[in-house]
């Protein structure tokens, strides 16, 4: 059966998959940065800010190409999540010290109300009365 469509016939959305590509990739490594323990988590603030930048980019291209389809609408909101993730890594940099403690004091815990202890000392740390 014959099709209308060329075969020899460029896809019109094929400049942007490697933007899409690179994209993901970053914000893959910032998804498997934030599962690591606390200093290390860190190392997923780079690749946030990265997909932030890439998704941009990524959307500038999508909404010049008229062949984009949903592509319009992911690359937006991929570019806020990786945005508000850097928005939070961002925030355990500042607050490194006071988080490091919590995450030790959670590890050594184990009763609920040391548990709470280590939450309420960790509030004090951050905001003192």
């Amino acid at each position: 059966m014959a099709s209308n469509t060329r075969r020899d016939a460029p896809d019109a959305a094929r400049p942007l998959l490697r933007w899409v590509g690179a994209t993901v990739v970053a914000m893959a490594c910032t998804l498997a940065g934030w599962y690591l323990p606390l200093p290390f988590r860190l190392a997923g603030l780079p690749f946030a800010v990265a997909g932030f930048v890439l998704g941009v980019l990524t959307s500038l291209k999508a909404f010049g190409n008229p062949a984009a389809g949903m592509l319009k609408l992911a690359a937006p909101v991929a570019t806020v999540a990786c945005g508000l993730v850097a928005v939070l890594l961002a925030g355990q940099l500042v607050f490194l010290g006071p988080s490091l403690q919590y995450q030790q004091c959670r590890a050594d815990a184990l009763t609920l109300r040391s548990e709470t202890a280590c939450t309420q000392d960790f509030r004090d740390h951050l905001a003192p009365q």
